[in-house]
């Protein structure tokens, strides 16, 4: 069974670090397993929570308020 909250996890961790590829170094993956869980969790949501390039990451207006109730969790 998949962790439902993997997603979770990537998707704060990409925000703080700034990048997918940091993220991923934290927790031992690949920058596209992070992208992929964070595709995932927006998909579950039927939101876009981040504007990504290869060198950054933007939080979208959903996505800044997916993060602060995250937070709160």
């Amino acid at each position: 069974m998949e962790d439902r909250f993997a997603g979770i996890r990537d998707f704060v961790l990409a925000v703080d670090k700034g990048s997918l590829t940091a993220a991923a170094a934290a927790l031992g993956l690949t920058g596209s397993a992070v992208g992929k869980s964070i595709s995932k969790l927006e998909a579950r949501l039927g939101l876009q929570l981040l504007h990504s390039t290869t060198r950054r990451i933007d939080l979208t207006s959903e996505g800044e308020a997916y993060l602060l109730s995250c937070r709160r969790v």
